[in-house]
């Protein structure tokens, strides 16, 4: 929908066809029922627009949140987002920003109270067993005062009644709750609408992001201080929503298992040794920090986090415990604490809940069951859309009654009973047209130059009317908020476009993370896995399409299928060769790319591509991301005949299904070519390329060496062996080659010093070889590594035996009917190159050598 050149008039809610739900607050139709001014734009976009411009507005939204936060892990997309913004006035905004920052004074202050003197509880102003029942309370933590306060992300989430009054139904206080959700919202509406976004004068969230970072990377007291995002893995439903922040922030994104604690100070692990991180933005629950003094299962932070934290209690924000605070039975009794603290009354109140740990208000629910909701007092959820559903006698039987009461009764101190109060409207896109849905608002709040700011904008989300929390639905849609005020309009500042106005040209790359050069290292691994068992296949389909009704053809490719699948155990080479007829090359095909269990199999190769993909999103260019995170065995897999399918009738099957096979195959050969020549023409040369290129050329080395080993271990005969050979030119991709050198049949002292001797072709063993022991040469050392590392040694070893044999050797048969020398050649890469993988990982990715740790420091601090 363009509205560029057009002039926006302000319609009647009749030209929308849109109606508030009768005796409900609609926040664009206000009390009067009339559009108000700060929806007069939107009204007349959307006014102004056919539903197929709607329609198609919405896909594109889809699409682009699907291209960029795609999960591949979960198989959807994170979140949806809705055509309609929320659009608040300055009036409106004016109380809830003024409310949001209260709110943060006010916990700063009970936070610093419980882990410090404890007077609110001492006074009796909040009852004792409400915290100390409560796991998010963290008694290691007590004593430790950070400088800048204990809060320095907060969320709350406010909603209106049916009646327009505005009140807070949630804190959360533990993590920065949904800020990569707010900002990915904000980026993708703006495409699809951003001349609306201008037209409205709605305020920039870019400013008060800046100011957060500023005043972050002033906290250490260094020069060039190193901040990373604290996050937990991508089995977490908050890992797109953090990666996302992380990257707009344009700090680290780092793991637990990234991290070291080395004399009470925070180190990053990195393949140039360990890196002292200045300032962790915490986004993991508190309680998982640190394995040591909390949760033994805790490891998304590194053991010893809780004792830096005491030596240095401002290496972290927010402070670890903060979590105590977000406990709902802390709402009856924030009105006393208000002016305990700030002297003076909440700007808004929470919504009327009752803690259940005190006896009254057992009685007074269980007197008045069917009136009250029942939810947890501490939840522990700021991810938007995984608030738990609560409990009401109306949707329960008989049983999960009395299972309720006798909850309420034993278990009072963990629950909180909340009457249900209804939630206001805002105009939704359906598509069936623009309609009223409910919805509650999430506002940010941060801690810049020691005063809470809150962010202009936020996240709301379609919620249900009879609920009492905000954010319920993982398939509901979520919404960018836009508050409307001309008069404090900031400039456009986005940290996509910031610089610093002294930065200084330079090419030295930060250091590399352990775990990201893991991921990159098996992403090149991963990758080449399935290019070598694509062509494999691809060559077993070609070269039986014209036998498959005859079984004069050779076993071995067949052996080399098999082979793929059993590389995980050892051995496995000297089984006997499968069987050449059709039935067979089907049961292989079908279990390379149907059977996840197989190690080796497609299914298992892509998933772990999409995994690590989605790990090292940052490092990826969007083209490479979309090739990545788009690669499956299911475009073959469904080219395969039927596992039910008549014997007989398998081979006419196969043979009329085997061309599809074959160009889903090439399809996606044609997408791993794609990614491998954009990381080779597009990636600079740091230490990324190089353990992504390291990891390609190790896996290339030992599935060729596999492939050769299933090949030619043995003669077969002339007939097969010239068989054998033609296939394993084409699955190497040097067919070509050998035919432009050699104008006869294959002969297999050739083909073996085309594929293992050569070091100009890309695709032998020796040229493999060669890169690897480059590529490690090049690789950090510690001072006390003049020597060569065994890494290198061992690369250096394999290199030298394949360049100093003899391939007529290789090709003769010994007295054993065997050609010994090819085996014991091939044999030693086979089992030789994951040991040389296995040190690389020791070295570089878990630095776990038994020699001192490095310390990598800054020279200009």
């Amino acid at each position: 929908m363009n509205t560029s050149n057009t002039v926006l008039s302000a319609p009647a809610s009749a030209d929308l066809n849109y109606r508030a739900i009768p005796g409900v607050f609609d926040e664009m139709l206000g009390g009067a029922g009339t559009i108000g001014p700060a929806w007069q734009a939107c009204a007349a976009w959307l006014a102004q627009s056919t539903p197929a411009d709607q329609l198609a507005d919405a896909q594109k939204i889809e699409r682009l949140v699907f291209e960029n936060f795609f999960d591949p892990q979960r198989g959807r997309q994170p979140w949806r987002l809705d055509l309609v913004p929320l659009i608040l006035d300055q009036s409106t905004w004016s109380l809830v920003e003024r409310a949001a920052v209260q709110r943060a004074q006010l916990y700063n202050h009970i936070l610093a109270d419980l882990y410090g003197p404890q007077t609110v509880l001492s006074e009796g102003l909040i009852p004792t067993a409400l915290v100390h029942n409560d796991a998010s309370f963290l008694r290691p933590l007590h004593g430790v005062h950070p400088s800048h306060g204990h809060l320095t992300f907060l969320a709350l989430d406010f909603a209106r009644d049916a009646k327009g009054n505005w009140r807070i139904i949630d804190t959360h206080t533990e993590t920065p709750a949904g800020h990569g959700f707010a900002l990915a919202n904000r980026m993708v509406l703006a495409e699809v609408a951003g001349d609306l976004f201008r037209k409205s004068s709605a305020l920039r969230i870019g400013p008060f992001y800046q100011g957060l970072i500023d005043d972050l990377l002033s906290r250490p007291m260094v020069d060039e201080p190193v901040l990373a995002v604290l996050a937990p893995g991508p089995n977490q439903s908050s890992f797109v929503g953090n990666s996302f922040m992380a990257r707009y922030m344009r700090q680290k994104r780092v793991e637990g298992s990234d991290l070291r604690v080395v004399g009470n100070r925070v180190y990053l692990k990195t393949v140039d040794g360990l890196q002292k991180i200045d300032l962790l933005i915490r986004a993991i629950e508190g309680h998982r920090a640190d394995p040591l003094e909390l949760a033994p299962d805790g490891f998304d932070g590194p053991a010893g986090l809780v004792e830096a934290c005491r030596q240095h209690p401002d290496i972290i924000v927010n402070a670890l415990g903060t979590a105590v605070v977000e406990n709902r039975g802390l709402s009856g009794y924030l009105a006393r604490l208000s002016q305990k603290f700030l002297g003076e009354e909440l700007v808004l109140p929470d919504t009327q809940r009752l803690w259940l740990g005190e006896p009254r208000a057992r009685h007074e629910v269980l007197a008045n069951f069917d009136q009250y909701i029942i939810h947890s007092a501490q939840e522990g959820t700021g991810s938007p859309g995984e608030a738990a559903l609560g409990r009401s006698v109306l949707n329960i039987d008989e049983t999960g009654r009395a299972a309720l009461e006798a909850d309420i009764r034993f278990n009072g101190a963990g629950l909180v009973a909340e009457r249900p109060v209804g939630f206001s409207t805002a105009p939704a896109w359906t598509p069936q047209g623009i309609k009223p849905e409910h919805y509650a608002l999430r506002v940010y709040v941060g801690s810049i130059g020691g005063n809470f700011a809150v962010m202009p904008g936020g996240l709301a989300l379609t919620v249900d009317a009879g609920s009492t929390v905000a954010l319920t639905s993982t398939e509901a849609r979520s919404r960018d908020v836009w508050v409307v005020g001309e008069d404090r309009q900031m400039p456009n500042i986005s940290l996509k476009r910031m610089a610093l106005k002294d930065a200084r040209v330079q090419r030295k790359s930060q250091a590399l993370e352990s775990r990201v050069a893991d991921n990159l290292y098996w992403l090149g691994r991963y990758c080449e896995r399935a290019d070598g068992t694509l062509r494999i296949m691809r060559q077993a389909l070609q070269r039986s399409a014209a036998d498959l009704l005859t079984v004069s053809a050779s076993q071995r490719p067949n052996k080399a299928l098999r082979t793929i699948l059993e590389q995980d155990r050892a051995g496995e080479h000297n089984n006997p060769s499968p069987s050449a007829k059709p039935e067979t090359l089907w049961r292989l095909l079908s279990e390379l790319c149907t059977d996840p269990r197989k190690v080796h199999g497609l299914p298992a190769t892509f998933g772990n591509i999409r995994n690590i993909a989605v790990q090292c999103r940052d490092r990826l260019s969007e083209d490479s991301w979309r090739i990545l995170s788009g690669l499956s065995a299911e475009p073959i897999a469904n080219q395969l005949p039927p596992q039910t399918l008549d014997k007989d009738a398998l081979p006419g099957a196969l043979a009329a299904r085997s061309i599809d096979i074959i160009e889903a195959a090439e399809n996606l050969l044609d997408r791993l070519a794609a990614f491998s020549g954009m990381s080779h023409e597009n990636m600079t040369r740091n230490r990324g390329w190089a353990f992504l290129d390291l990891g390609r050329r190790i896996e290339r080395t030992l599935q060729l060496a596999t492939l050769l080993l299933a090949l030619f271990e043995s003669p077969e005969g002339e007939d097969f062996d010239s068989d054998d050979m033609v296939f394993a030119l084409q699955s190497a991709d040097s067919f070509i080659t050998f035919r432009s050198r050699y104008r006869f049949a294959p002969q297999l002292h050739l083909v073996l010093d085309l594929l293992v001797i050569d070091e100009l072709n890309p695709r032998s063993l020796a040229y493999q070889l060669t890169t690897i022991s480059d590529h490690i040469a090049q690789l950090p050392k510690s001072s006390d590594d003049a020597a060569r590392t065994p890494e290198q040694r061992l690369a250096l070893d394999l290199l030298t035996k394949v360049q100093l044999v003899d391939v007529e050797e290789l090709a003769s048969v010994g007295a054993n009917g065997q050609r010994v020398a090819l085996q014991e050649l091939l044999c030693e890469l086979v089992s030789e190159l994951p040991n040389l993988s296995a040190l690389i990982s020791r070295h570089y990715f878990s630095l776990t050598d038994e020699r001192p740790q490095r310390l990598h420091f800054n020279t200009q601090r």
